[in-house]
């Protein structure tokens, strides 16, 4: 299997698997106090909806834009490891950016040394 393949992949899953996470978390496992969890949900969601779709054009500047962003959500992962009640939701915002990010870079180069490789 080829290299772009796996990582567009990898990309993709962990993408969904984030969208999926950030909705369950903020409406059904510990929906906020201060906001309607859906809010929350739909605010944490749209810069993901928004890659996904962009994504599936396999563009080389997609993947730089979903890495820069993903360290957005790192963000945001190390600010709910500071309370006791989102640590889970913390951690795991942080495994899966740092894959999309990572994975990200990686096609990215890839993508850029078959670039070179065909000159």
């Amino acid at each position: 299997m080829n290299k772009l393949v796996i990582y567009e992949y990898l990309v993709y899953i962990c993408l969904v698997l984030l969208i999926v996470i950030i909705a369950l978390w903020n409406t059904i496992i510990k929906p906020s106090v201060i906001a309607p969890g859906i809010f929350s949900a739909i605010i944490y969601n749209i810069p993901l909806l928004i890659l996904m779709h962009k994504l599936k054009k396999n563009k080389f500047g997609t993947y730089i834009m979903t890495s820069y962003i993903m360290l957005l959500y790192f963000i945001v992962g190390i600010g709910n490891l500071s309370e006791e009640n989102t640590k889970i939701i913390g951690t795991i915002l942080i495994i899966l950016s740092l894959t999309i990010f990572i994975n990200s870079i990686l096609y990215v180069r890839e993508k850029k040394l078959g670039v070179n490789k065909a000159r």
